[in-house]
């Protein structure tokens, strides 16, 4: 199949957000260093942050297996402020202060290039946002960043996390698509492969900074840009 004929077959534009569109790294680590700084603390923000992160995924990943009960990934993220308090003890974390760092994750900002792609993009495709993260977080980020989308799909209400296939499947089935009308676009590898498996199509984009989860093959997927605006002529322009 040609990239015209793939692109007439594609109905809708899935996004994961969470470092694919969203800059999460520095949102965080930005509220860190403004409570390390309040206290005259001395704090690594980037292991802070990276630390926050991948304990949330493995915890969500007990939360697939069924070993901790269903929790959005506010409450994730929250629990996991509770084992950094006591790793950070020079931060002095009250429950307040814990809250209100949790906050940080509604506060991220998008990469440059993301606005005009996604203006350009909504005018030939249903866009659509499908996250592990809570509903809160991608209205919230994207209110603050500006920009919008046409479906915002949270695994909160989906009733599963990807990288289940049930996810990819109930996203299409929500946006009245076969699934092979829908392509999940990602800086992610591993959720690129799970919706392929799925039967979507799927577009790679090079993150911006080293993700954790980034790591795989990237010549699998019927799409790779290195931008979002580079992604946005392909789907868009016609054909030479």
């Amino acid at each position: 199949m040609d990239r015209k004929e793939m692109r007439d077959d594609i109905k809708a534009l899935t996004f994961d957000v969470g470092g694919s569109i969203f800059d999460w790294q520095t949102a965080t680590r930005r509220a860190v260093r403004a409570l390390a700084d309040a206290r005259g603390a001395t704090v690594d923000d980037a292991e802070f942050t990276m630390t926050w992160r991948r304990r949330m995924f493995e915890e969500l990943a007990r939360v697939r297996r069924g070993e901790l009960p269903w929790q959005n990934a506010d409450q994730l993220h929250r629990a996991v402020l509770d084992e950094l308090a006591d790793a950070y003890p020079q931060l002095e974390l009250s429950g307040a202060d814990r809250d209100e760092l949790n906050r940080a994750w509604h506060r991220m900002g998008v990469w440059d290039d993301v606005p005009d792609a996604l203006r350009k993009l909504r005018e030939h495709y249903v866009v659509s946002i499908l996250t592990v993260l809570s509903l809160s977080i991608v209205v919230d980020s994207s209110r603050h960043a500006g920009i919008d989308w046409d479906a915002y799909l949270s695994c909160e209400f989906l009733g599963a996390y990807k990288p289940d296939p049930a996810v990819y499947l109930t996203a299409a089935r929500l946006l009245g698509a076969e699934p092979d009308e829908v392509m999940m676009v990602a800086v992610h590898p591993p959720d690129l492969l799970a919706a392929q498996r799925a039967g979507l199509k799927t577009a790679y984009v090079k993150p911006k900074l080293w993700e954790p989860g980034a790591e795989g093959p990237t010549d699998v997927f019927d799409l790779s840009a290195d931008d979002y605006g580079a992604l946005a002529h392909q789907l868009c322009e016609p054909s030479v």
